[in-house]
């Protein structure tokens, strides 16, 4: 019996309407026999949705090809659009436009510092959506190969990620490839540090010129404080009553606004809500950067009998800094550094770099046996010691470390 025109009409749909099998998902076979599967892509950079197919006459291999996609959508190996942007053009984007609003001036200076001269040169040109963990391991080999240290091959290899991270928010690449590959792993060296005789003769010719240079020099060494946390210290952050230090700022110098006024309050570069004290022209109080880094550390008695002395006879200047210029300004790192190399060569002993200060009380802490959790609470290394909650509880025991210091002022 002949169909009826409406039954001949319902196959005809029937035939040309994709037909799905179940628990395959989004696949389909055409009127032409054809096997379609089909995969969402995450979006591109402009927001459009977008989708890969594969195909196969034999259902079978087109249900293998389609688990194969979509391990590639989900392992990253599938770009999520047709993008010509390479690795140059995007850490450029990044810097002026994400990490800019995220860190503060001086870590943004490290993140272009490192773009500059260990990412771009070797990299930079390879297009985005081809970065490979080959391409990766490459750079930090040519890092190590130009000499450089593997700190520095470690910070390439971090900030790279970063941006990469971002880039997969974005939708600009799918996947983070540096996340493949290992950071580097850095060699400790011995950074120096002056034995307890070798302080001692430093802060004697110190004390031969001046209570400023020798107080300085003394909270270097009889704290382990950092130099923009010293730098930046006011007289109303040292309790000389109650034997703390509050190290809460530290002194940093940002970068101005091309044609700011050098008294504009607003003169500096900084992401909107960064917190900072504008001090003298390029000068500014800053917050450290981690909370750990914000702490209140026990003042040992030599050095607060020291500063007492050096108050009452210092002329006051106007934000209230407890080292200044003979210019009554802020001090410059420069200048601070050069201060403390004078100090080591008219005292003989080596020269070392101002921050092994710090490893230079912390040896000395080492050397009197006081545990090495009392030495991070002091300097703050946040690898041992996590909250302030434990600083606090320790302060008493903190303070007696650092009295164990007073030898340095015994006589011989």
């Amino acid at each position: 019996m002949a169909a009826s025109k409406a039954q001949r009409d319902d196959t005809a749909d029937t035939e040309k309407k994709p037909r799905r099998t179940a628990g395959d998902g989004a696949l389909f076979k055409r009127g032409d026999g054809l096997w379609i599967g089909t995969v969402d892509l995450p979006p591109g950079p402009d927001g459009k949705r977008r989708r890969k197919t594969v195909s196969s006459k034999d259902k079978a291999k087109a249900i293998a090809k389609l688990r194969k996609l979509r391990r590639d959508v989900e392992d990253g190996l599938v770009a999520p659009a047709k993008n010509t942007t390479s690795v140059a053009d995007w850490m450029d984007t990044w810097l002026d436009t994400i990490a800019s609003r995220s860190v503060g001036p001086r870590t943004l200076q490290t993140y272009r510092s490192a773009v500059k001269n260990n990412i771009v040169p070797h990299i930079g040109t390879v297009k985005l959506v081809k970065l490979t963990p080959t391409h990766v391991r490459s750079m930090e080999t040519k890092i190590l190969d130009a000499g450089r240290s593997t700190r520095t091959a470690e910070i390439a290899h971090r900030i790279l990620s970063k941006a990469l991270s971002d880039a997969k928010k974005d939708g600009v690449v799918s996947r983070n490839v540096v996340e493949l590959v290992s950071a580097p792993k850095v060699l400790s060296k011995e950074r120096g540090a002056l034995t307890t005789d070798e302080a001692r003769k430093v802060l004697r010719v110190a004390a031969s010129r001046g209570d400023a240079i020798l107080t300085r020099i003394a909270a270097a060494l009889l704290t382990g404080a950092r130099q923009g946390e010293l730098l930046g210290l006011q007289w109303d952050r040292v309790d000389l009553e109650n034997g703390t230090l509050d190290l809460s700022w530290q002194l940093q110098r940002l970068k101005l606004k091309p044609g700011a006024r050098p008294d504009d309050p607003k003169r500096f570069i900084v992401r909107a809500g960064y917190e900072h004290i504008p001090l003298y022209r390029g000068t500014a109080l800053t917050r450290p950067k981690t909370e750990t880094s914000i702490r209140m550390i026990p003042l040992p008695e030599p050095l607060a009998l020291l500063l007492m002395r050096y108050k009452e006879r210092q002329i006051p200047n106007e934000w209230n800094l407890v080292w200044v210029s003979e210019q009554f300004r802020p001090i410059s790192s420069r200048d601070d550094s050069d201060a403390w190399h004078d100090m080591l060569a008219a005292a003989e002993v080596p020269d070392v770099h101002l921050h092994a200060a710090r490893h230079t009380t912390a040896s000395l802490l080492m050397e009197a046996g006081v545990d090495a959790h009392v030495i991070a609470s002091i300097l703050g290394h946040s690898n041992i010691v996590t909250t302030r909650g434990y600083q606090h509880v320790n302060r008493d025991l903190a303070r007696q470390a650092l009295a164990h210091l007073d030898v340095l002022f015994a006589a011989d």
